[in-house]
């Protein structure tokens, strides 16, 4: 009984000073990573009412607040852009689908076999050429979207440099 207790206040006593020990450890890490963080991000100008040990909450804050600004404005820029080529995209499926069973129902009405030919040529050029510029459109629409998501981004690396 009693060498248990000693056990346990060896332990004990043994983990205390490795909590004694990782103490300044974990204050080394966060200092540094406080600094990498300075080193990277634009310094905001402080109160100077603040406290010291406040400042590098206050920098957090405002870095926390500025990424969220940012990814807010990206979401929403992607979001309209996504439902933009969304639409986009069903509106050819529905104009090419459309063009092709008006095609198909004029060359069955056509008199002649020549007709018939006549009427499939000229529908598949017009289909052809429909298609293609609404792809060719969906294209750059897409183009803007991401470029658009990316504007954000780009802005606060802009404001960071300065």
């Amino acid at each position: 009984m009693a060498e248990a207790k000693k056990a346990r206040a060896r332990v004990t006593g043994a983990s205390a000073k490795g909590a004694r020990k990782s103490a300044p450890a974990a204050k080394t890490e966060t200092a540094t990573e406080q600094l990498a963080m300075t080193e990277f991000a634009p310094q905001p100008v402080l109160q100077p009412e603040a406290p010291a040990a406040e400042a590098p909450q206050a920098l957090q804050r405002v870095r926390t607040d500025a990424l969220r600004k940012v990814m807010s404005e990206a979401v929403n820029a992607t979001a309209r852009g996504a439902l933009e080529v969304h639409d986009k995209i069903i509106e050819a499926l529905q104009a090419q689908s459309d063009a092709a069973i008006e095609v198909w129902e004029s060359s069955l009405k056509a008199p002649h076999l020549s007709e018939a030919i006549r009427v499939q040529t000229n529908g598949a050029r017009k289909a052809y050429e429909t298609a293609s510029a609404q792809w060719t459109d969906i294209a750059t629409t897409t183009a803007s979207w991401f470029h658009k998501s990316f504007e954000p981004f780009q802005t606060a690396l802009h404001r960071q440099d300065r």
